[in-house]
């Protein structure tokens, strides 16, 4: 009996009004997704996922920071405020990850950075956006440059000579005389704990690539050039 009561209750009720997800879907009005997806959906054929709980699963993947569309359904199946989110009832079937796989593909960019546009926009008009954090992000890309190539910077005494006579090639050390001790030490002990290793210790704060200034050592405290 207890079963029957519970999915004939709408998920809604069982969801606090307080919650994140439940303030989301009173405060945000999700109906501007569909004119802007219309275009790449066909009126005929099999019925596809509707647009609206596919970028709202797209949301609640980048807020729950989940990179599987597997994982991202399993989550929603076990959530009650994320069902409740998405419009489902505790009865209904949640999309497959194949179809929110299938869906992303065949939707170009610029409908994904419009929607994005737009959800933020409506944010910042809830004042939930306040704008007084910057966040970047990056990733790593491998550089045309050969790590045999690096060579070390100018110390601080060779760079007082160089100002002095004129320009040189080498940018100079600009790491605190502590942070030097601190990287000597630990050369140190890398070496006295593999001294067969072949090739020498290499840090950005002392060394560079002539060809490529701009490249970094992406793991210097492994790294050695051969």
């Amino acid at each position: 009996m207890l079963g029957f009561h519970l999915v004939g209750m709408s998920l809604v009720k069982l969801v606090p009004a307080h919650h994140f997800y439940q303030r989301l879907l009173q405060r945000i009005n999700f109906s501007f997704v569909r004119p802007l997806v219309a275009p790449f959906y066909s009126a005929i054929g099999r019925p596809a996922l509707d647009s609206v709980v596919f970028v709202k699963l797209l949301l609640v993947q980048h807020l729950e920071n989940i990179t599987s569309d597997r994982k991202l359904v399993e989550l929603a199946n076990l959530h009650l405020g994320i069902r409740a989110f998405l419009g489902y009832e505790l009865a209904q079937p949640l999309p497959s990850h194949r179809t929110i796989s299938r869906t992303r593909q065949r939707l170009p960019v610029a409908v994904f950075e419009a929607c994005f546009t737009q959800v933020v926009g409506l944010c910042v008009q809830q004042g939930w956006v306040s704008g007084h954090t910057q966040v970047v992000d990056s990733a790593y890309i491998k550089a045309n440059a050969s790590m045999s190539r690096l060579q070390a910077k100018r110390s601080r005494e060779a760079a007082v000579v160089t100002t002095t006579l004129g320009p040189a090639k080498a940018p100079p050390v600009t790491a605190s005389t502590e942070r030097l001790r601190h990287i000597q030490r630990f050369q140190a002990a890398s070496r006295k704990a593999g001294p067969n290793k072949p090739g020498q210790l290499v840090r950005n704060l002392t060394h560079y690539h002539p060809t490529d200034p701009e490249a970094r050592v992406a793991f210097s405290r492994a790294s050695r050039a051969s």
